[in-house]
């Protein structure tokens, strides 16, 4: 029992005595797992391309071979780790880049689509331009759009896959216009 208190003073003695750095330290599987996280994030939300995605996934593959191949000796010397932290610091910054670098300003997103699709629709039901049925079909349309967009955006939006979503928008958003400018149709 005495040994055991001796090793527990001992262990919180070295952990108060070690500097702030060293405790908010990640170990290498825990920035791995938050760096393929933030691709796979950037992949859902579009911040991220196909091609971007695959790079940044080689590299990502590549630092995780490396660092089997550093431990498959004797486990990670501290310029083993070193180097490993480099790299990943490295990687980060380009996820960051990628994630950040708006190669896509001209494309608007699905839900600021989204949203205005239904401010049109609610202000065309409420001044009677639309009626009921119509908002439905419009709305339905619109979520079969959501779910092409959906499957799209699993392994990252292409350019060719943008471009499908702004067609199918634009012809749903024409059907709006003539539906709310169809005169003949307008409640009385």
């Amino acid at each position: 029992m005495k040994k055991f208190l001796a090793m527990a003073v001992a262990a919180s003695a070295l952990a108060v005595a070690a500097p702030a750095s060293a405790q908010s330290w990640q170990s290498i599987n825990q920035r791995q797992a938050n760096l393929d996280a933030r691709i796979d994030a950037g992949v859902r939300s579009g911040d991220l391309t196909r091609n971007e995605a695959a790079r940044l996934r080689g590299e990502f593959r590549e630092l995780a071979r490396l660092e089997a191949r550093y431990r498959a000796s004797y486990g990670l010397s501290n310029a083993e780790r070193r180097d490993l932290d480099m790299r990943l610091d490295r990687l980060s910054a380009q996820i960051r880049f990628e994630r950040n670098d708006r190669q896509d300003r001209n494309w608007q997103p699905i839900n600021q689509r989204q949203r205005q699709l239904d401010n049109r629709i609610d202000r065309g039901i409420r001044d009677g331009r639309l009626t009921r049925n119509e908002a439905y079909q419009l709305r339905r349309e619109y979520g079969e759009i959501a779910a092409l967009e959906n499957r799209y955006r699993r392994n990252g939006l292409t350019l060719a896959e943008r471009r499908d979503l702004d067609r199918r928008f634009d012809r749903l958003d024409a059907r709006l216009t003539a539906s709310l400018n169809d005169w003949d149709r307008r409640r009385g």
